[in-house]
């Protein structure tokens, strides 16, 4: 449903207010998008109708800073992105829940067209990966090509633990950015599973 700007903003300012009635009509005009992403990405009805239920519970607890949206399917769309993400983070310490995920991508559609999409995938990541400094691709790859633990990393490389642990998340952050600006689409959600199973 198509809703034009001045009343998706009147409709903002009267959620900001506390009207429920307003609230209950945006949750209508928006919900499907959610749910949208939040499928593509757990496999899972109800995991999706869950993420759907707790980030328009957010946005409701949140109304007061609708005063600062200037399109609300953005603010939506990075809200909705960072909760599905924490949960996926949460869920991705169930072993079974990782190979159902990477299963169905394994078995899911064409096998030239898996294959295809798994050529372009490493081709963006490793574009990614160029995007790091020296130091921190360098303890990225004996993470991730080699399987060291950080302990490892930090005796070979003669640093600490900690400085080899600040590396990953730096190298990790980096690499995301980069896959999010510069893909979409299942390349995207493809890239975002490989290098977030490989280090959790």
């Amino acid at each position: 449903m198509h809703v034009d700007e001045y009343n998706e903003k009147e409709l903002l300012r009267l959620v900001a207010e506390g009207d429920e009635t307003a609230y209950r009509q945006l949750f209508h005009l928006h919900w499907n998008n959610v749910y949208t992403v939040a499928l593509v990405l757990t496999k899972s009805v109800p995991l999706a109708e869950d993420m759907v239920q707790d980030v328009f519970l957010k946005v409701w607890q949140k109304r007061d800073q609708f005063g600062h949206v200037e399109r609300f399917e953005d603010y939506l769309f990075m809200m909705a992105r960072n909760h599905i993400f924490t949960e996926l983070k949460k869920k991705a310490k169930d072993e079974t829940f990782k190979k159902g995920i990477i299963d169905y991508f394994e078995s899911s559609g064409n096998h030239a067209d898996i294959t295809l999409l798994t050529k372009e995938t490493q081709e963006q990541i490793n574009l990614a990966i160029r995007q790091l400094t020296p130091q921190q691709e360098l303890v990225y790859r004996l993470s991730r090509d080699q399987g060291l633990s950080h302990e490892e990393i930090a005796q070979q490389l003669n640093i600490s633990r900690n400085t080899v642990r600040n590396h990953i998340v730096q190298s990790l952050k980096v690499i995301r950015d980069y896959l999010k600006d510069n893909t979409s689409g299942a390349v995207l959600v493809w890239a975002l599973l490989k290098i977030f199973f490989q280090h959790h």
